[in-house]
């Protein structure tokens, strides 16, 4: 196992717990098309006061709910790391904190010995991610791989890459609705089109992110939110859907001597 292939693969699932990203819908899902593509039917939408006031009211109930029920899908498109992983679960912020299951990860899958299915916690300003038993050997024994936030390895080069800058935001869903609310750029898009959603569009750029789009629901609670960052001619997309706002989950960090941190392991790999 080569320490890049590890570096690829744990960052990228690391970054998806660590920055509480938005959730929206990748191209080609047709809930997401916003009324108004018609140039028959135009309707109204909102002048810029309106969508901040709109966003701004979204920012303090979920500041309020505290943490929700996600359906994650990060994908990066890149030279140095394409892939993309899927997470479900319960997200947290203030303080930021996740306890996800991940599948359907390309990343997992180039890892020989790798579960398919795994577990990522966020707590305590770490995130851990569950390596299974299959990798024991190169671990030293240990089951979870362990990332600090502001780490000696979350400045590198391939860590920038596969987060695509959004960690450097520290973004959490309230931050980035009060990002996007305060953004000169925040307008509003128009009401879904299809599907079951009743939702409003809004979108905007903030800092660290290349565009934001929120949909916010008939309750005023986000439903939906999509994040595209680009850097070093890479894109990455987080997406997730929000349900269940005020969701429990104990959020607790695994033990310290069933630990190994991503430098000590890749340490490890170039002594091996």
């Amino acid at each position: 196992m080569s320490r890049s292939a590890w570096k690829r693969a744990a960052v990228v699932l690391v970054a998806a717990a660590v920055v509480a990203g938005a959730a929206g819908c990748q191209d080609g899902d047709g809930g997401t098309e916003a009324a108004g593509a018609s140039a028959t039917a135009q309707p109204q939408t909102q002048s810029p006061e309106e969508a901040a006031k709109a966003v701004r009211a979204a920012y303090a109930k979920t500041t309020a709910a505290k943490s929700a029920r996600v359906e994650m899908r990060l994908n990066v498109d890149s030279d140095k790391a394409p892939g993309g992983s899927t997470f479900t679960g319960v997200q947290a912020w203030g303080p930021a904190a996740a306890d996800l299951k991940v599948f359907d990860s390309s990343y997992l899958a180039d890892i020989p010995g790798a579960p398919v299915e795994t577990r990522v916690v966020a707590a305590d300003g770490a995130t851990y991610v569950d390596l299974g038993a299959g990798l024991s050997a190169q671990t030293g024994a240990k089951r979870w791989l362990k990332v600090e936030a502001g780490g000696a390895a979350a400045g590198d080069e391939l860590t920038l890459q596969l987060t695509g800058g959004l960690a450097a935001v520290n973004m959490d869903l309230p931050k980035e609705l009060g990002l996007l609310a305060g953004s000169s750029t925040v307008k509003h898009v128009g009401p879904v089109k299809g599907g079951d959603v009743k939702a409003e569009v809004y979108e905007g750029e903030i800092p660290g992110a290349a565009l934001v789009q929120v949909w916010i629901g008939a309750d005023g609670y986000p439903v939906k939110t999509i994040v595209h960052t680009e850097a070093d001619g890479g894109m990455t997309s987080l997406t997730t859907k929000y349900s269940d706002y005020g969701a429990k989950a104990s959020f607790q960090a695994p033990p310290a001597r069933d630990t190994v941190g991503l430098l000590d392991l890749l340490e490890r790999l170039g002594q091996g």
